[in-house]
């Protein structure tokens, strides 16, 4: 299963053309996920390492938008999962257990796993793009999805709707 995509395949696209990419896109359910699917882009004939990474929920809901601009996506997706509430990346796990109404304990993080392994994960792998393409990949589909998980205070008010007709790699660099 390819739940990966290059940036460089969502170039010449206006955004919304992305989103349905996306939409129509294969996602790993975290319960298939292994390491090795996060080391190799979707070539297959390059490392994995820098991009953003979104999860989705049982719904299909974009619920988080992650970048990954300096470590490898093995070890910031692998982060979010830190099973101790006291441990400072694991930020899905942590604002997940709280959106499904559960106390941040060590064993409600147990007790959420198995609802938590129907999401899926969908990366977009963006190497040799620098940080502050990254950033701006991260902030458009913030602006996109308004994932909940990544706002739990409310979606900030900095960020300005994007026309959604507009050319996607123009949105990204701006």
């Amino acid at each position: 299963m390819d739940f990966k995509i290059n940036v460089r395949d969502l170039e010449k696209f206006s955004i919304i053309e992305v989103t349905e990419i996306i939409k129509e896109t294969c996602k790993m359910p975290l319960s298939e996920l292994k390491l090795f699917d996060l080391l190799v882009a979707e070539d297959k004939r390059a490392a994995m390492r820098h991009g953003v990474y979104m999860f989705f929920d049982d719904t299909d809901e974009c619920i988080y938008v992650g970048m990954c601009s300096s470590s490898h996506f093995a070890h910031r997706i692998g982060g979010h999962f830190g099973m101790s509430p006291k441990y400072g990346m694991n930020t899905f796990l942590k604002r997940t257990v709280k959106m499904l109404g559960m106390p941040s304990t060590y064993s409600s993080y147990i007790e959420a796993l198995p609802r938590i392994s129907e999401y899926r994960l969908l990366i977009i792998g963006a190497n040799d793009r620098g940080e502050k393409f990254i950033r701006g990949l991260e902030k458009l589909f913030h602006i996109i999805y308004e994932p909940e998980l990544n706002f739990p205070k409310g979606f900030p008010k900095t960020y300005k709707p994007v026309d959604m007709n507009g050319n996607f790699l123009l949105a990204v660099s701006t």
